[in-house]
Order: C-alpha cells, then structure tokens, then sequence
C-alpha cells in the first residue's frame, strides 16, 4: 500500500540513518543533450503540461521542471511560455503530412479506410499534442493560434478531398469536407479522451461519413 501511495505521489521511500522511512520528491533526471535534442525534450514536457491544465494557468517554471531543465534555459531555447507554446502546437499541424500519399490500390471505401487507420495510429502515438491541441482550440486566444488551426484544417482538407478524388477548388465539397472535420475531432476525442468509443469504431465512423460525402458528387459513371 505504501509503495502504491508512493508511485500516486510521485515520491520515492527512502531510509534514514535511524531507520525510520522518509521521503523525497523523484524530480526528472537531467541528462546533458545536445541543443536540437534538449529543445525537443522540452517541446514534449511542455505538450504532457499543455495536455492536462489551460495554458494560462502554467508557470515558466512548471514547465522547465517537467523538462529537467531551468527557467532560464527554457527562456534561451524559446523566449518565452508563449513561444514554447505556438511551437508545441505547430507540431500538430504538420501531422497530416506525415501520413503517406501514395495511392491505395483498390476501391475508394479501401483507400479511405487505410487513410484513417494510419491518421489514428499517428494520433495514437501523438496523445498529448492531440489532447494539447483540443484544449488550446476550444480557448484560441489570438490570431496567432487561430492561423495555426486555419492552416492546419485546411492541409487535412485538401487530403481528405484527394482521397475521395474530388478538385481542391469544389467550393461546396471543401465545405462539407470542413464541416466533416468538427466529427473527425469530436470522435476521436471520445475515443481518446471520454472512452466512450473504441479506435475501430472510430475509424468506421470516420471512413463511412466520409464516403457518404463523396457519393454526394459521384456522377453516373462512377
């Protein structure tokens, strides 16, 4: 029971010279990096902060313990909380790009399908930046931060029109495509977050609402 409290607490027993059981906190390890390492170490301590509390309720130095490093090193790499935080959430905007695209030979529900499972493995992988960047989204608190949402939104729109192989410049499929994103957030955030849904049922969810927009503009021929 002891040993479980202690994990909770985040502390570690130890024994004084008497014999008698104390404590002290278990502060990160700082381990000396090179620059480009120690700055992604911090970008990935500040997403686990950036995840669970608003960012106007986090210290410089909350986030430069989670790291294992300083105020003033933090400061060095970045400027400021601010700075570190736009960083943090750009992260996410790239995402989109980081999933294959090369063609899925096969029917388009194939293609679809194999577009979503490989976007909820990244954001499986990628928890924290997505939980982060939920949170920071419903409180945008400047155009900084609501550019960085526009342009990521509209990068995984132009991916989710290619695979349903609809034009760029279709106006009112771009338009249902941005209204589908609200749900691709949503359910995975009830996947992710709530557990309420499972990663397949996600991803069924996903493909079949997807799929359904395209057959709005399917033609005869297809």
């Amino acid at each position: 029971m002891l040993h479980d409290v202690a994990q909770v607490a985040n502390v570690k027993f130890v024994t004084t010279e008497s014999g008698r059981a104390g404590t002290r906190a278990a502060h990160p390890r700082r381990v000396r990096l090179d620059a480009g390492d120690r700055r992604e170490q911090m970008i990935s301590a500040a997403m686990a902060v950036f995840a669970v509390k608003p960012y106007e309720s986090i210290s410089t130095a909350e986030l430069a313990n989670a790291a294992g490093t300083t105020r003033t090193n933090l400061n060095y790499h970045f400027g400021n909380k601010r700075k570190l935080y736009l960083e943090a959430l750009g992260r996410f905007a790239t995402l989109p790009s980081l999933l294959p695209r090369a063609a899925v030979s096969g029917p388009r529900e194939v293609a679809v399908a194999h577009l979503f499972s490989r976007w909820l493995d990244l954001v499986d992988r990628n928890r924290e930046t997505f939980v982060a960047l939920t949170r920071a989204q419903r409180t945008a608190f400047d155009d900084e931060v609501a550019d960085l949402f526009a342009n990521s939104l509209s990068a995984w729109e132009d991916r989710l029109l290619a695979v349903l192989g609809l034009p760029c410049d279709d106006i009112a499929a771009r338009a249902q495509v941005r209204a589908f994103q609200a749900m691709v957030g949503t359910a995975t955030e009830e996947w992710l977050v709530s557990d309420l849904l499972t990663k397949e049922q996600v991803c069924e969810l996903l493909t079949q609402t997807l799929i359904a927009i395209g057959d709005l503009h399917a033609t005869p021929e297809d």
